[in-house]
């Protein structure tokens, strides 16, 4: 009997007969044991040898043993002889002989080669091949025609025609980048601490509607010149520390609070004045005469 290389579906039978006549029909028969060999090697006993008796009324004694350990054969052989020793109390041993032999093809399959000798594959490795599958170990060769790909140590040279099923447009952005380096410096969180605008980068037209107005409101501002502030006409000014009363009369010097005594006593003091400045010569000429009287009043006492 030849059994194909590696196959351990294939039983070979052998009839039991009594140990001392060597013609009786043994059956019920259990608890066998089989030694093994192949092709001069690996000789041991089955693990778990699967041992069948067929039929103990209508072929008394025949049974069959279950081919199913150390099938495959070495890689440099076609075909090695393949040797079972069966014995059990009661029973004459018995042995039998297979070949295991390697398949030119296998079981089930049919290779198709065409004209050119390509050979088409269904199946590597026991995996269904699809039209898509390609090996982790392909070569691919460069090439610029029609379906190739250019290489390059390695490196893919491709021409992309569509962004996420858009087609390329080079003056419109397309593509979201998260910058980690601007101009080979890490960058940090979006601040700029040391680089310069060119003159004339920054605009009013360049920033948002209420940009500068929000910045303005977010902090006190000091104003340092004449042209700080415009106010249109109307416009109040408030915010100021003003002064209230008390301040007001300190700032000018005033002891009382109410602003219409003071001038009454100034007019006090000014109401018997001469009504014109002539009356005043008057009065100085007045006085002059007073003193000179009193002058000779104190010249005649002191004599």
């Amino acid at each position: 009997m030849r059994i194909p290389s590696g196959k351990i579906d294939q039983n070979i039978y052998f009839v039991a007969v009594d140990s001392v006549d060597l013609k009786t029909k043994k059956t019920g028969l259990t608890g066998f044991t089989v030694l093994r060999e192949r092709n001069g090697l690996n000789r041991a006993f089955y693990t778990t040898p699967t041992i069948v008796e067929l039929d103990s009324v209508n072929c008394p004694g025949l049974y069959r043993l279950l081919v199913d350990e150390d099938t495959t054969i070495a890689a440099a052989s076609d075909a090695e002889e393949y040797v079972v020793h069966i014995n059990v109390a009661g029973m004459a041993p018995v042995i039998r002989v297979v070949e295991l032999f390697r398949r030119d093809t296998t079981s089930g399959r049919t290779q198709l080669v065409d004209a050119n000798g390509r050979v088409d594959v269904s199946a590597v490795a026991g995996t269904a091949q699809t039209p898509r599958d390609i090996g982790a170990s392909v070569l691919l060769s460069s090439g610029a025609g029609t379906g190739q790909i250019s290489l390059t140590a390695g490196v893919v040279a491709a021409n992309a025609t569509q962004i996420a099923g858009a087609t390329v447009n080079t003056a419109a952005a397309q593509l979201g980048v998260n910058v980690v380096n601007a101009g080979g410096t890490a960058w940090n969180s979006g601040a700029i601490t040391s680089n310069t605008f060119a003159a004339g980068a920054l605009t009013a037209a360049k920033f948002a509607a209420n940009a500068l107005d929000a910045v303005w409101s977010t902090t006190t501002r000091i104003l340092t010149g004449g042209t700080n502030i415009v106010l249109t006409k109307g416009t109040g000014v408030t915010g100021f520390n003003d002064l209230d009363a008390p301040g007001v009369r300190t700032a000018v010097g005033m002891a009382s609070a109410n602003l219409d005594t003071q001038l009454a006593g100034i007019s006090t003091k000014t109401a018997n004045l001469p009504p014109d400045p002539a009356d005043a010569s008057d009065i100085a000429a007045a006085f002059g005469t007073v003193n000179a009287n009193v002058g000779t009043m104190n010249g005649t006492v002191n004599a």
